[in-house]
């Protein structure tokens, strides 16, 4: 009884707490929600076990019982296909485990909650559709607003969603393949039967796998670096997480700053459940997906679950003149997401022994490499130091008692060579460099194509020494180029190229004020570029980089940004992300090695390094535990590095984890000091000075080699954190390194080192 009253107490202090960064509304209670604009439910009130407990005495159906009432539908050797055509569920048999990967709980009637969540968790489809001249959209779950029919074919099933009050119908396939199950969706089949009532947003199997009160296991989620979340982990009071695939569409803009979440970098998910798991993938439609998850009690069920949903058509708010709420209008030319596919991968071990998020990891790799044609990058095998420095920007000064806007000098092509040799002379002997705003298009804020070295920062003569001091001594350095915002100049204008919103309106981009989240008016809003121009701008830097005998190139913002242009030649973010793939294939094909500052997956494929990638999560409140998930999956397959070491108020907590997880260090480096960057976009970079770090930043590299220098390009196969303050990481080679962040030593073959030993202990703190 105690145990329970603590709980409930637990709950009740949860309310008040400070709403997570990342919280965003769950779904209404209402079985059929309509409203013009998102509201907050009360999915989240904080409630006791008791509240979501199964609720009958009668003894709960075992799966041998529901198992009796399936039907075969298909099989291969490793895994077996059962459906129900009368509930409209299915199983699915990993033959390896035994274990029963269920569509829809089978005791769902049992569960807590109203009869709107109990029908939510009986459906394999949820519909929100539009009403554009009401200027709203309403949610239906298909068990209780649809008629639906399943029929099994030679390779799975064939379920057809007919939504009777939207007049909408979605046929939907499942295909059993020798190692995974495929959910399909030919949007071109979908029929909407009047534009009066239009489909926006579709979820998936949103109760697939979905674990009960009694089970133990965990989601593997791909926030930042990655994160677990247990199931029942007494978390009710919290908001459901929801991370959109790629971050959101950026072409909408906030007249607020957005939360600051870390980036969801890959299309997937994963549940682990003892010696089985299951890693879910969305392979088509990856670039409108949301991935959403909830424990027992957020949505006042009896159930652990996590699925995707797909806005097909997009939305934007406007504000019209004497109105306080801004009016929702919706994309236009019809559904412009051609495919969705998700990918259900069962994972267990032959010897049937516990499944982790490593597995999981693996699993995804395996995915990377044998269905994306990710290969591994020659750089891998090799560890180093990553530098970003950083070449001008446009700062005011005053000229005869005039304010001008003029450029200036951060760090010049020769000061980036001292850079180099001061690093080399401290015992660095390998570096990849990404040199930004070199060009004075892109110091000017326009779109740079051309590989034209800035005058003020030494022009041709000292560009070109510094890339040959650098090819001399086994230094790579990646010119970059960020063209995501622009002004009008060098053959680019906002008033032809801006990407349009939804709204109709010019997309532009505004700097945020750090006290207030509004507009931040010292900046002029920027033009964002539109996806139709990225063919001319990825072909004007092919040809004049090989033109200039420039073999390596940084995209900046291009790995990780995706949006949309919904003007009159619309291009969605799925379109984009299919043309950007062609264009960094081209690019490749011309220039050569490609550096990205951030990767989203569908460009791993083009990229030989992966910059500046977190080792942590959003944080947010439903999380039990960061993992470095990301960094796992690309153990032996792509090189990555952290985020700035320089920059981070706990520099050997990050240097530890970086180890532990076999990840590279990262240091930003600036010529000019703090006082000097005051007032230009550069202004973050007060930390950033090259003469405090040279000698820490050289310290921390080779503290990091000492570990790391025989493991690079070895993959990952199994990390275990210890405790609080020890992380144990095994490598497929048989070596096994542990990280004590406490003494903040490293263990590896019976030898330990400090960083005490490399980092001066004003850094270390």
């Amino acid at each position: 009884m105690q145990k329970k009253i603590k709980k409930l107490i637990a709950c009740l202090c949860c309310l008040a707490m400070m709403v997570p960064l990342c919280a965003i509304p769950a779904s209404s209670d209402n079985e059929d929600t309509a409203s013009e604009t998102e509201t907050s439910s009360d999915d989240s009130e904080a409630i006791s076990e008791d509240d979501y407990a199964m609720e009958t005495d009668e003894p709960l159906l075992t799966d041998e019982q529901a198992m009796a009432e399936m039907k075969l539908a298909v099989e291969n050797d490793k895994l077996a296909l059962y459906y129900n055509d009368k509930d409209i569920t299915f199983a699915l048999v990993d033959k390896n485990t035994g274990e029963i990967w269920w569509s829809n709980p089978i005791n769902a009637d049992a569960s807590a909650g109203k009869a709107a969540q109990k029908q939510e968790l009986k459906s394999g489809m949820t519909l929100i559709f539009g009403e554009p001249a009401l200027r709203r959209t309403t949610q239906n779950h298909s068990k209780a607003k649809s008629t639906a029919k399943m029929k099994a074919t030679k390779t799975g099933l064939e379920v057809t969603y007919d939504f009777n009050s939207a007049d909408i119908t979605i046929p939907v396939t499942y295909t059993l393949h020798d190692d995974y199950l495929d959910l399909y969706v030919d949007t071109s089949k979908i029929t909407e039967k009047t534009q009066s009532k239009i489909v926006t947003s579709l979820a998936f199997l949103s109760t697939f796998g979905a674990a009960d009160m009694n089970e133990e296991g965990y989601f593997v989620i791909p926030d930042g670096s990655g994160a677990v979340i247990n199931f029942n982990n007494n978390k009710a009071g919290y908001k459901v997480y929801k991370g959109k695939v790629y971050g959101r569409d950026i072409t909408a803009v906030e007249t607020t700053k957005p939360a600051v979440t870390q980036q969801v970098y890959l299309p997937m998910f994963g549940i682990v459940k003892g010696n089985s798991g299951m890693m879910v993938v969305a392979d088509k439609g990856d670039t409108c997906a949301t991935i959403n998850a909830y424990v027992a009690g957020q949505k006042k069920t009896s159930y652990n679950a996590c699925y995707f949903d797909f806005e097909i058509r997009t939305d934007d708010e406007y504000l019209m003149g004497g109105e306080a709420n801004p009016l929702k209008v919706f994309e236009k030319r019809g559904i412009l997401v051609p495919e969705i596919e998700i990918r259900y991968y069962p994972v267990s071990k032959a010897d049937k022994s516990e499944v982790d998020y490593t597995d999981i990891a693996g699993a995804y790799r395996n995915y990377l490499t044998d269905s994306q044609g990710v290969t591994k990058s020659e750089a891998v095998d090799k560890s180093a130091l990553y530098l970003d420095l950083y070449g001008a920007t446009m700062k005011q000064e005053t000229v005869l008692g005039f304010p001008v806007t003029m450029q200036h000098e951060t760090t010049s092509f020769s000061e980036a060579k001292t850079i180099l040799e001061q690093l080399k002379a401290l015992g660095v002997d390998n570096m990849v460099v990404n040199y930004n705003q070199w060009t004075t298009s892109d110091i000017k804020e326009k779109i740079s194509d051309k590989a034209k070295p800035a005058s003020i920062l030494g022009g041709k003569s000292d560009f070109n020494e510094l890339m040959d001091y650098a090819a001399a001594n086994g230094i790579t350095v990646y010119p970059a180029v960020d063209n995501l915002t622009f002004k009008s100049g060098s053959g680019y204008f906002t008033m032809t190229d801006t990407a349009i919103r939804v709204s109709n309106a010019y997309s532009r981009q505004i700097e945020y004020d750090l006290a207030h989240g509004v507009e931040n008016k010292f900046y002029d809003a920027m033009s964002l570029l539109s996806p139709r121009k990225y063919a001319k701008m990825f072909a004007n830097l092919g040809k004049s980089y090989s033109k200039y005998g420039l073999d390596t190139i940084s995209l900046g913002s291009a790995t990780t940004v995706i949006y949309g242009d919904y003007g009159k030649k619309s291009v969605s973010r799925e379109m984009f992300k299919y043309n950007l793939q062609d264009y960094m294939e081209e690019l490749q094909g011309s220039v050569g090695s490609i550096l990205a500052d951030g990767a989203n997956a569908y460009v791993l494929k083009y990229v030989d390094h992966v910059s500046d990638v977190p080792l942590s999560s959003s944080k947010c409140d439903v999380f039990d535990m960061d993992i470095p998930f990301y960094q796992l999956v690309m153990s032996g397959l792509k090189p990555v590095s952290t985020t700035a070491v320089n920059g981070d108020a706990q520099v050997a907590d990050l240097v530890l984890r970086a180890i532990a997880c076999g990840s590279n260090l990262r240091f930003d480096l600036v010529a000019e000091t703090a006082d000097e960057l005051k007032d230009t976009r550069y202004d973050v970079l007060y930390y950033a000075n090259y003469e405090y770090w040279l000698e820490d930043a050289a310290g921390c590299y080779k503290f990091a080699e000492e570990v790391l220098s025989d493991l690079a390009g070895v993959q990952i196969t199994d990390y275990n954190v210890l405790s609080d303050t020890e992380i144990e990481t095994v490598y497929a080679n048989g070596t096994t390194t542990l990280v004590n962040l406490k003494d903040r030593t490293v263990t590896k073959n019976g030898k330990t080192i400090s960083i005490y030993d490399y980092v001066g202990e004003e850094v270390i703190g």
